[in-house]
């Protein structure tokens, strides 16, 4: 059970939405649970399960009869998964750790009784998965319109954080990354190697450095500009 609330670094977020009472109540059953980088917190043939994001990053993903995996979208804390679980029931996406974290599991039958009697829940959870519907849609074009390098320059600028000197990291491994830009890992090995010779990245076995994240934006909006 979480006993503070509003929960430190949740203002903004997917909770802060709710009407205060609601948001009380549905954490008065939340159970905490820390989740090691790389575990799978949320598999799709498990029952139904929101998670709100404590701290840490988490992606969502699917994957495919064959074992490949295609990220959907990263949460971070505030956030939450497996909101359409809850009126739709068990479907294909599940949700694994990228760094270590922590999150809140809610009982789906509490939101599922908010939704009946509370129209403003109601509309908060609306409004949420419009949100996600968006980036579904989004990631769909981005698949479709952009080259692995502009996929991988793109998730690569959504997962760098601070690194102990000046410059932004990513740490990630390449079949992570793959799965991410819905690639081989063969494919962003190279395309890691042409960034690198670019000037604009290093690697390391544990973390990709950006160099110059500025020219990674540019070289980015000018391509989806259309621009050379």
């Amino acid at each position: 059970m979480l006993d503070d609330f509003p929960p430190e670094g949740w203002r903004g977020g997917f909770l802060s939405l709710l009407p205060g009472e609601a948001a009380r109540s549905l954490l008065a059953g939340a159970i905490r649970i820390s989740i090691p980088a790389g575990a799978i917190a949320y598999r799709e043939e498990e029952v139904p399960r929101v998670l709100l994001v404590m701290d840490g990053l988490f992606r969502v993903f699917l994957r495919s009869g064959d074992g490949r995996q295609v990220t959907v979208r990263y949460a971070r804390r505030g956030d939450v998964t497996g909101l359409a679980l809850v009126l739709g029931g068990p479907g294909p996406m599940s949700v694994q750790a990228m760094t270590s974290g922590s999150v809140a599991a809610v009982r789906v039958e509490a939101l599922r009784s908010m939704l009946a009697s509370d129209p403003r829940v109601t509309r908060v959870c609306a409004e949420e998965l419009t949100r996600h519907l968006y980036l579904a849609l989004d990631d769909l074009s981005e698949q479709a319109f952009l080259s692995v390098r502009q996929r991988l320059i793109r998730h690569l600028l959504d997962l760098a954080i601070p690194g102990t000197g000046p410059q932004l990291v990513v740490r990630a491994t390449q079949q992570e990354l793959a799965d991410a830009v819905g690639t081989v890992r063969e494919v962003v090995t190279r395309t890691l190697s042409g960034l690198r010779k670019d000037g604009l990245l290093e690697t390391s076995r544990d973390e990709i450095i950006l160099l110059d994240p500025v020219a990674l934006h540019q070289e980015l909006a000018d391509r989806e500009r259309g621009n050379p």
